[in-house]
């Protein structure tokens, strides 16, 4: 099973070339980044339920820039989003720069979608808090057809436009695997295996893992899709070798553990929505906090 980080990375923060490359040495096989474009500048909306809006969430830099920088000085990292917010992207723009750097990281991109909680966020953008589904799935929809062919068009109910030429085209054929950020639900699982490559299950424990593994492979089977094709990435904060091998029984194929204030120790599952409010909360780590958290990580999972 694969290991790999998620970060925070704003202009307060470690810098990705030294993140990046530190954590290719210490053995780490994928770097993620996180994604806000915008924040509203409203501090009563609430943070799923847990308070004010955290302030590193509207601080985030663009996560094709970071990756772009992290692929530069890389050379086997996975570089993917976790997640990348599809509602606030034209799809051909998005499927410009998801490409290039495929194309010049030789096929290392994995991406992570999703729609997003925030009505306010995703309105900022013209589009309605109810249309973000429909525009995600015609948006990845379209996005594919242009890395199959390099030439596509589309005529949606949300996303259209006509037959484009788009290129460079991705290094990884037919195009890099969109793994879909959801919850569970049978109808999210049903959307996995109808049109996505995997799942990304965010603060899920190996019991939920297990769970919707079950459950989107039994639609993989409805419709006759090979479910060798499955990838699925837990998200989480603990690497323990014991979480490791549940993860892995549980049928994880990689674990992201959320770097961001971090404190380089084990971090059970139980209470794990407790401990991430209070990372988001905290001030900005140092850069040598950073790195000492991911050393620390590092020798938790047995990698050092």
């Amino acid at each position: 099973m694969k290991l790999g980080i998620n970060f925070f990375f704003t202009g307060h923060t470690i810098d990705v070339v030294t993140l990046a490359q530190a954590s290719e040495k210490l053995g780490f096989d994928a770097l993620f980044v996180s994604d806000h474009t915008v924040m509203p500048d409203d501090p009563t909306l609430s943070y799923r339920e847990h308070g004010p809006i955290p302030a590193v969430l509207g601080e985030l830099a663009d996560p094709f820039v970071s990756l772009g920088m992290a692929a530069a000085v890389t050379r086997h990292i996975t570089l993917g989003t976790g997640i990348c917010l599809v509602p606030e992207r034209h799809p051909l723009t998005m499927a410009k720069a998801v490409a290039t750097l495929d194309n010049f990281s030789h096929g290392r991109v994995m991406l992570g979608v999703g729609v997003g909680w925030l009505k306010e966020e995703t309105e900022a953008y013209g589009l309605a808090f109810s249309d973000r589904w429909t525009y995600m799935d015609e948006s990845v929809r379209a996005m594919k057809a242009l890395w199959r062919d390099g030439v596509a068009s589309s005529e949606g109910r949300l996303v259209n436009f006509p037959r484009v030429r788009c290129e460079p085209l991705p290094a990884s054929r037919p195009g890099p695997p969109v793994l879909l950020g959801t919850p569970a639900t049978p109808v999210q699982c049903r959307r996995i295996a109808q049109q996505y490559d995997g799942w990304i299950a965010n603060g899920a424990g190996p019991g939920a893992i297990a769970r919707g593994r079950e459950t989107i492979l039994r639609e993989y089977e409805a419709i006759g899709r090979d479910p060798s094709q499955l990838k699925i990435v837990a998200m989480g904060f603990d690497l323990s070798p014991e979480t490791l091998r549940a993860y892995e029984a549980a049928g994880a194929d990689m674990v992201v553990v959320a770097l961001y204030n971090h404190p380089g120790t084990p971090m059970p599952l139980a209470g794990r929505m407790q401990q991430h409010q209070a990372m988001v909360y905290a001030p900005t780590p140092t850069p040598e906090q950073t790195l000492g958290a991911l050393e620390k990580l590092a020798k938790l999972a047995g990698l050092q």
